[in-house]
């Protein structure tokens, strides 16, 4: 684990790295790897308000349940995935960003997920998971539990640790943040814990960068200059109307 209080910094930490590298960003450097859907009381009111979600979004837009539950991941709905970039630059401003201000004197962290190698160490153990990276079989079946209004807490079924999805890309948010995500399986603890469960060394699978507290307003200043900023990355939809407005109306009132 390095610590960095520069872009140039980061950058020098990340050269070099192989395989599918996918990261994720953190505002406190103390959070562990489990998504909100399996913290505190969210594990037992989850699956309800997902439910209702997803039936309301599917007659409002159409969207498949997969879309429907990535934008409820977006717009802070507990669900069982965690987020995931395939860009290095995206998970450096969620290290960095805090839009509540909650988290200004934490250090930041970026996860480095080594893709390939757990995917391998999944086919290794033997895991469930292992048999539905490729066709995403769980995946559906988790879906279809959302149809059918069952609990998606998988007991004894289902698949044995946490597997990656990509994302569907239908949702502008998604595609702008390159996303993709961790959904957790049948073992519901935090992915540390898991790892320590079957034996796998964390350090062969993940690295971590933090970001120095002080350093966080100085590397979003330089991320806004590569186009990477809360209006690009959640579409801010309002500053657009805004926009629109002046252009047609300038000063004047509707």
């Amino acid at each position: 684990m390095s610590k960095v209080s520069s872009y140039e910094e980061y950058m020098e930490e990340l050269d070099g790295r192989g395989d599918v590298i996918v990261f994720r960003g953190q505002a406190n450097s103390e959070f562990v790897l489990i998504p909100s859907g399996l913290r505190g009381n969210h594990i037992h009111t989850a699956d309800s308000q997902m439910f209702r979600f997803v039936d309301e979004m599917k007659q409002l837009f159409n969207f498949d349940e997969l879309t429907c539950i990535e934008i409820a991941q977006h717009f802070a709905l507990p669900t069982r995935m965690l987020d995931f970039s395939y860009s290095f630059d995206v998970a450096l401003f969620f290290a960095c960003h805090d839009a509540k201000g909650r988290y200004a004197e934490n250090d930041g962290k970026v996860y480095i997920f080594n893709k390939s190698r757990y995917e391998q160490a999944l086919r290794d153990k033997k895991k469930l998971s292992s048999q539905v990276i490729r066709n995403n079989k769980f995946l559906y079946e988790w879906l279809q539990k959302y149809i059918d209004k069952e609990s998606t807490l998988m007991g004894n079924e289902g698949v044995d640790m946490p597997i990656f999805v990509d994302a569907t890309q239908q949702f502008d948010r998604l595609y702008m943040q390159k996303g993709l995500f961790l959904l957790w399986g049948r073992d519901e603890c935090p992915f540390e814990q898991i790892l320590e469960n079957e034996h796998i060394p964390m350090s062969h699978l993940i690295d971590t960068i933090t970001i120095d507290a002080g350093a966080k307003p100085r590397i979003l200043s330089e991320l806004a200059k590569k186009h990477i900023s809360g209006d690009t990355l959640y579409m801010n939809i309002g500053k657009i109307k805004d926009l629109v407005y002046h252009i047609k109306y300038g000063d004047k009132k509707e």
